[in-house]
């Protein structure tokens, strides 16, 4: 009985610590809308906190506030974008901090709280377009990630010695 109890409570425990969770900035209510159902009709959405995230395409500091133009992608469990999606538009997210164009460059990783405040026309190439803007309240910027080398493992093994090795094996014989 006390074997089976503490079997459970350890399978428990590596449960429990296996789960993925949010930082503490993105954590807290926020609506289900995708970035998609917000293009079709900001209007009907306007107001409603949302939690998006992608990789940062462009940042502007004015002298009041900053503007990130993001490129949307699904979040995974944790909130942070997932870099093998496709990406599913541009946002754009307003602050009134300071952010540095040197740490929050274009190509890293941002998932940004905020409320939905209808959109912006910005000018992508030669075209003008609309997109969905979060007056962000919270963000947080994810660390670069590592690159991982393939390891390549040669699938056959080998010993190294015996008679039908050359230049003592049926080769040279």
């Amino acid at each position: 009985m006390q074997r089976s109890l503490a079997l459970i409570l350890w399978f428990g425990l590596i449960l429990l610590t296996s789960c993925a969770t949010l930082p503490p900035e993105l954590q807290g209510q926020t609506s289900p809308l995708t970035l998609s159902q917000v293009m079709h009709h900001p209007e009907a959405y306007q107001g409603k906190t949302v939690r998006w995230g992608g990789t940062i395409l462009k940042l502007e500091n004015a002298a009041d506030q900053t503007r990130i133009q993001i490129l949307a992608r699904p979040l995974d469990r944790s909130g942070r974008p997932r870099a093998d999606a496709n990406p599913l538009g541009r946002f754009l997210a307003h602050t009134s901090a300071f952010l540095d164009p040197a740490i929050y460059a274009p190509g890293r990783e941002l998932t940004v709280v905020g409320k939905l405040a209808g959109t912006t026309e910005v000018t992508v190439g030669q075209r003008k377009i609309r997109i969905p803007t979060v007056e962000a309240e919270r963000w947080h910027l994810w660390p670069r990630r590592e690159r991982k080398s393939p390891v390549v493992v040669y699938p056959y093994w080998w010993y190294g010695f015996g008679w039908w090795y050359y230049p003592w094996g049926p080769c040279c014989w």
